[in-house]
């Protein structure tokens, strides 16, 4: 690590309306260290990123990227030498690899004006030697796995800021959770390269929620509430409680609830019992899932676990096999049918799957109970607005607001305001895919602990998810897919996250 310092934030303040989203921000980044920047929620994170790119103009204080003084409002942030990758990373799927490398950057032209591959096949092969990345320049972007399409907007960033920089400078890399979609095996490639890229003397900022991944990877971090810094240290001189009590002001004793107890099975049917199932990638899929249980399904990005709940919530067509409830057929061909059955999905891309960003908290809220709040002449907003209110008081929402549009609220809080739609409906069986995806520990024990509520009353949950720490502490069992098959089954004292990780690097025959 050099004694340069990547980025200076000194004063930093910004205001919308009455809300102070930044409130006299002073931060430091060195040049060669993984600095993670940590909060809630809502505690400012994003406004500062957009601070500093150019989408906000703040209030007051200045910043400095590797000494050079930034003018507000930042017009090109590539010209100053910072590159921004967030989670929804912005690649053309029916491009190629080499395509997508040079799209950002207009290609480097022949003589005659055309744009020359031969060329731009040079710079990117020397744009991944120098990052330590070998990815198929031929590809079809849509044939990566979700760990090669990070590493490829990493080094299509890079090509942007080498472009536009001098060829000596050192770069500022914003990564904004760019493993939250990624299982544990498959961040730790993004992870290795990140520490590569401070390796090489340019800072870089990562944004994320896995404290698990920052104690691993990070040199410093620094702790973000309601706007202000309350924390930054050495990565080593601290503790993941320490970090949690620092987000929320106060000490959170476990991360996660436990699952309820099973009560003794009497024979009677599980409340849900799937036989061969086939899908795009599941292969012949038999699950039983008990009233009360809390069953997990995992594997690597990419082998079928994705499809399950979809397919169970009549989101996407099964291409064979039998589904039944409580013993008996169950027709779950459309959402509608599902959400007659009382069968619910909290889907994993919540903006685009599982809510209506430009509608109001309230709107999206009861979209599932309209007809309760009828009257002659339409819809009864005032009671609308009161019962959504009680809902998202009752999940902890901030703000609890249920006139606010959805884009009005941070991450963890549209989480949230999903989980109250569809618990309001008493569900018999939840279907959860990446239910804590981008969301702070707090919200994230908040959202689980309704879970495990529904489970005690009786209520099935199917949980898919890559994190394999929650999946072990709130599971009473965990199911490990490889190609579409269950190639194993945790649970007891079997089931841990070392277990669920090992299970899914190595790849058994199919559980019979």
């Amino acid at each position: 690590m050099t004694g340069l310092v990547a980025l200076e934030v000194d004063g930093l303040g910004k205001s919308f309306g009455a809300t102070r989203a930044l409130d006299g921000v002073t931060l430091s980044v060195r040049a060669g260290e993984v600095h993670a920047l940590l909060g809630q929620n809502g505690c400012g994170k994003s406004t500062l990123i957009k601070c500093l790119t150019g989408v906000y103009q703040p209030d007051s204080g200045d910043a400095r990227v590797f000494g050079a003084e930034l003018e507000f409002p930042v017009t090109d942030a590539s010209a100053l030498g910072i590159a921004v990758i967030h989670q929804d990373i912005g690649l053309v799927d029916a491009m190629t690899v080499l395509e997508n490398i040079g799209v950002t950057s207009g290609y480097g032209r022949s003589p005659f004006g055309w744009i020359s591959f031969r060329s731009e096949r040079r710079i990117a092969r020397a744009l991944m030697d120098e990052l330590g990345i070998d990815l198929d320049l031929d590809l079809m972007v849509a044939e990566l796995s979700p760990a090669e399409r990070a590493l490829l907007a990493v080094v299509r960033a890079f090509r942007v800021l080498k472009t536009v920089t001098p060829g000596d400078r050192k770069h500022l890399f914003v990564l904004d959770e760019p493993t939250a979609p990624l299982s544990q095996t498959e961040a730790r490639i993004v992870l290795g390269l990140m520490r590569r890229i401070a390796d090489l003397g340019n800072g870089v900022v990562f944004v994320s929620h896995r404290l698990a991944e920052v104690m691993d990877v990070c040199d410093r971090l620094t702790v973000m509430r309601a706007g202000e810094i309350v924390m930054t240290t050495d990565v080593a001189a601290t503790s993941r409680a320490d970090i949690v009590a620092a987000m929320l002001g106060r000490r959170m004793d476990e991360y996660f609830p436990h699952p309820p107890v099973l009560g003794a099975d009497a024979g009677e049917p599980p409340l849900l019992s799937v036989r061969g199932l086939h899908g795009d990638r599941l292969e012949d899929l038999d699950l039983d899932v008990r009233s009360g249980e809390i069953v997990g399904v995992t594997g690597l990005v990419g082998m079928g676990q994705e499809e399950i709940p979809r397919i169970l919530a009549g989101d996407r067509p099964r291409a064979s096999g039998e589904v039944r409830l409580d013993g008996e057929p169950a027709r779950l061909h459309t959402p509608a049918d599902a959400i007659a059955a009382k069968v619910v999905l909290v889907p994993g891309n919540r903006l685009r799957d599982g809510c209506w960003s430009e509608g109001s908290a309230s709107e999206n809220i009861t979209v599932p109970i309209l007809d309760r709040f009828v009257r002659a002449g339409g819809v009864d907003r005032r009671r609308e607005r009161e019962w959504s209110a009680e809902r998202m008081i009752a999940l902890g929402t901030v703000p609890d607001d249920p006139a606010l549009p959805m884009t009005a609220f941070s991450g963890g809080n549209q989480q949230k305001i999903v989980f109250a739609k569809w618990l309001q409906c008493d569900p018999r069986l939840l279907l959860l895919d990446e239910p804590t995806q981008g969301v702070d520990p707090a919200a994230a024990k908040d959202l689980l602990t309704r879970v495990t509520d529904a489970a005690a009353a009786g209520a099935a949950a199917l949980v898919v998810s890559g994190d394999y720490e929650m999946l072990a502490e709130i599971c009473h069992r965990v199911v490990i897919l490889h190609h579409g098959r269950v190639v194993d089954e945790l649970s007891g004292d079997e089931l841990s996250e070392a277990a669920i990780l090992h299970a899914c690097e190595s790849t058994p025959a199919p559980v019979a």
